[in-house]
């Protein structure tokens, strides 16, 4: 373009900024819109039904022991009959109904720092704002603090099957490692445990003295399981014992002077950081040796650690959720019992909600879900109606391609 005998250089997006691209304008005939509706809605059809055949592969077992019966030491059991063959991996979950975990202020109140920051632990209240209202107890903070972390699940499960072939009950074991249950980038240094038997500085006290770790009475290093079911034995749950110990109030408010002592009560183990804890233990309020039926396990995953806890802390969108707990690795033959004991330590029934355990398998598209194959289905459904519609119109009340009859003007 010359302006004044001079040549102008235009910018490369000229003929964009002036509207003059070349576009393409299809005209929508009959000939195409009906069979696009009839092949896109048949896709759809067979898309949907291969969904929802596949997805029927994957079994599931859902059993809601809210109102269960348990005795005086809110132990309870209930039976689960395997309807079909379920090979392993079978995958347990808790199911929550009614808890909000998408509450604006329950999902602030924690302190991503206290997770992570093992070296250096935060052991005064007033460093841990966002953990407000669930931040301390008696001058002792929390660890892990928060509304997130304090309402941790905590029902224990204990599992044992009686094939049909056979009369007496044995043992399942449970997968519940935190490589098994939680997500990867959870794992990633997010949770590190600090040294509960490491000094804290300003105190001159052991960390678990200063600071209220209760999740250690949770998740212990090491913890007693039983093992012996036969004959139709109960659960008689074993926990960690505890010890007394002896704190100053002024020194763990970070003050000098003495402003009295109080005995507080800290889990009996030591050599936590050591590779080889060790823990005494009580089962009905008596100190117990872990023998008879029971075995003492090694946790890889104690305290904040813990999948159970990493998996809680990912908080839920709805009320009604489910979130992973275990997995079994061995088959679970149709016919078998299987005998889940609990001990109800989660209150449900104060906040009108409701508590299942499921029992799943998978397939390859995941678990137990036929709403995406339902949905491709009506949407394949109302294509083929209204190509079959359209179709039905051209052919009874056709019209010419462009009649400008039909045009309205006003």
């Amino acid at each position: 373009m010359q302006v004044c005998g001079k040549q102008l250089q235009r910018p490369w997006y000229h003929q964009f900024s002036e509207k003059r691209l070349k576009a393409w304008q299809p005209i929508l005939t009959p000939a195409f819109t009906i069979p696009f509706y009839v092949v896109c809605g048949l896709l759809f059809v067979l898309l949907g039904v291969a969904l929802i055949v596949t997805s029927s592969n994957a079994l599931e077992h859902v059993y809601d022991y809210t109102d269960s019966s348990v005795d005086s030491n809110g132990v309870g059991h209930f039976d689960i009959t395997i309807a079909k063959d379920m090979e392993p991996p079978v995958w347990i979950y808790y199911q929550l109904d009614g808890f909000f975990q998408n509450h604006r202020r329950y999902i602030k109140s924690y302190d991503p720092h206290q997770l992570f920051e093992s070296a250096s632990p935060r052991t005064l209240t007033e460093e841990l704002p966002e953990c407000e209202p669930s931040a301390d107890m008696g001058g002792r903070v929390f660890y892990p603090c928060g509304l997130v972390a304090r309402s941790l699940f905590n029902d224990t499960f204990a599992f044992a099957q009686r094939p049909s072939e056979v009369t007496d009950w044995q043992h399942v074991s449970v997968d519940s490692d935190a490589a098994t249950v939680a997500w990867a980038a959870d794992l990633n240094g997010k949770y590190k445990n600090v040294d509960p038997e490491a000094i804290e500085p300003r105190s001159g006290k052991a960390n678990q003295v200063v600071m209220n770790m209760w999740i250690l009475q949770n998740f212990p290093p090491v913890k007693c399981e039983q093992r012996n079911f036969s004959g139709g034995r109960p659960l008689l749950p074993v926990v960690v014992a505890t010890r007394r110990e002896v704190v100053s109030q002024a020194s763990q408010n970070g003050g000098g002077g003495n402003a009295g002592a109080v005995e507080v009560q800290v889990p009996d183990c030591i050599g936590y950081m050591s590779g080889n804890p060790v823990c005494n233990f009580t089962r009905l309020g008596q100190p117990f040796a872990c023998q008879d039926g029971y075995e003492q396990v090694s946790r890889k995953n104690w305290g904040i650690e813990s999948g159970h806890l990493i998996v809680w802390m990912r908080v839920a969108g709805l009320p009604k959720f489910r979130k992973l707990w275990g997995k079994v690795d061995v088959p679970l033959q149709a016919g078998t019992v299987l005998r889940t004991h609990f001990v109800d330590n989660f209150p449900a029934k104060t906040f009108h909600g409701r508590k299942a355990i499921v029992l799943a398998t998978t397939c390859s598209v995941g678990g137990r879900d036929d709403f995406l194959g339902y949905g491709f289905l009506s949407v394949g459904a109302l294509c083929l109606i209204f190509g079959t519609w359209k179709f039905m119109q051209c052919l009874y009340a056709p019209r010419l391609l462009g009649d400008i009859s039909f045009l309205v003007y006003r």
